[in-house]
């Protein structure tokens, strides 16, 4: 089986305006595995950063009326002036990220992100993480 550190790439070589990548450990923040294709995004600060946005958008949900009234979140897109950065979920303790140059297309970025859920949820059950 493929490693996380081969899928991740695997992402980036398919999404090619993709800045960086990482799957993430929503506890610690600290990133499992990272891909980087320039100098522009500190994907440690990045993982870190953007695991309290995805554990504040959980607090948000609850507070709308949880899962059953508002339903759970797909992705979670922030933008720039320079980068998106798109964060799927995986499983409730890791999440996966990319920032996404403003030329990049982020409908496909979005079904290119979904096809690989199912592989890397594998990786990480691998690894002992879930």
């Amino acid at each position: 089986m493929a490693t996380i550190e081969d899928l991740l790439e695997d992402v980036v070589k398919e999404i090619k305006e993709v800045e960086g990548a990482a799957v993430v450990n929503l506890e610690s923040g600290l990133p499992i595995a990272s891909f980087s294709v320039s100098q522009v995004i500190d994907i440690a600060v990045a993982a870190a950063s953007y695991a309290e946005v995805v554990k504040a958008n959980e607090k948000a949900l609850e507070l709308l009326g949880g899962v059953e009234k508002v339903g759970e979140t797909e992705d979670i897109l922030i933008t720039t002036t320079r980068v998106y950065i798109l964060i799927r979920k995986l499983g409730q303790k890791h999440y996966y990220g990319i920032a996404l140059n403003r030329g990049g297309n982020l409908g496909f970025a979005r079904v290119i992100m979904k096809k690989h859920e199912v592989r890397l949820l594998e990786a990480l059950k691998e690894l002992g993480e879930i």
